[in-house]
């Protein structure tokens, strides 16, 4: 299930060498025959720019079709933070080229111009929709993840702007995005803190620290592990070592571990729970799920 939607140029035509030279120039996105993937490796959100190289004809219609010579692909049954990041790259495409669309979904936009506002709420109308046609089935709900659609939010914006605030930090700190995990049978957030290097790190769940340099001794010997902490519980030695910035997140102030942090990094006990990393695209707002399956 996804949603389609289709494009044309208001004047003039749309060829394939505006195609490429168009999306050959942004950010995430990848050429695959006549489509241009968009994935973003830090969001976990992707979709599809595909141009029509064929018009399907209408049965019993002899009139010609008007091409619509470009086709957007965004799956459902999907976080409900996809959208926020498609929406701006279809509103630069549509503004560049000028463009009017085709929109057949149920609260969609219909046939003419563009409106995001249009394209937010025709996703999302068809979105949970995708939950309820799926989920409402028992035998579909095995395995499937979720949490609350506000903490997937945070997570996304702070993912998605991870690479701005990496280079805000430089080459000093390390800015770790945001995971989801599989933590003993909970869905959980994480940031990955190694050997409790100097990060900036927002709020998570629980801070996941492989621990190599400061591995704990065992028998003689370092035994290298990776280990989880809660956010509360590693939360004063950060803030004893860091400062808080505007959006709440922490940039620890040091070059090298201080011999607390070296403590606290070797104090923690080794993890038993079973762990498994989740992808970011199967892990569902909570508040949509609960409704499908009521």
């Amino acid at each position: 299930m996804s949603y389609d939607l289709y494009f044309k140029p208001r004047n003039g035509f749309f060829s394939e060498e505006h195609f490429h030279a168009y999306f050959g120039n942004r950010p995430n996105y990848k050429y695959e025959g006549a489509q241009a993937w968009y994935g973003n490796e830090d969001t976990g959100v992707y979709f599809v720019f595909e141009l029509q190289t064929e018009q399907a004809p209408e049965e019993n219609d002899d009139e010609p079709i008007e091409p619509f010579p470009v086709a957007l692909n965004i799956n459902y049954l999907r976080p409900s933070y996809f959208i926020f990041e498609v929406e701006p790259e279809v509103t630069a495409f549509v503004k560049n080229f000028d463009l009017l669309v085709s929109d057949p979904q149920v609260e969609g936009m219909g046939d003419g111009e563009y409106n995001a506002e249009k394209l937010l709420s025709g996703w999302n109308y068809g979105n949970e929709f995708g939950y309820t046609s799926i989920l409402k089935d028992e035998n579909n709900r095995s395995g499937v993840s979720h949490l609350p659609a506000a903490q997937l939010q945070s997570a996304w914006k702070w993912n998605w702007s991870r690479s701005e605030v990496q280079t805000r930090a430089g080459e000093s700190k390390f800015v770790p995005r945001i995971m989801f995990m599989n933590l003993g049978g909970s869905t959980v957030t994480a940031a990955v803190w190694p050997d409790g290097i100097p990060v900036v790190v927002t709020r998570v769940d629980y801070l996941c620290i492989p621990r190599k340099e400061l591995a704990p001794t065992r028998f003689f010997r370092k035994k290298e592990d990776t280990t989880f902490v809660e956010w509360d519980k590693a939360l004063p030695i950060l803030l004893k070592h860091g400062t808080q910035n505007e959006d709440g997140s922490i940039s620890l102030n040091y070059m090298t571990p201080p011999s607390d942090v070296v403590k606290f990094v070797q104090s923690l006990p080794a993890e038993n729970r079973a762990v498994a990393g989740l992808s970011a695209d199967k892990v569902l707002d909570r508040e949509i799920y609960e409704r499908s399956i009521a």
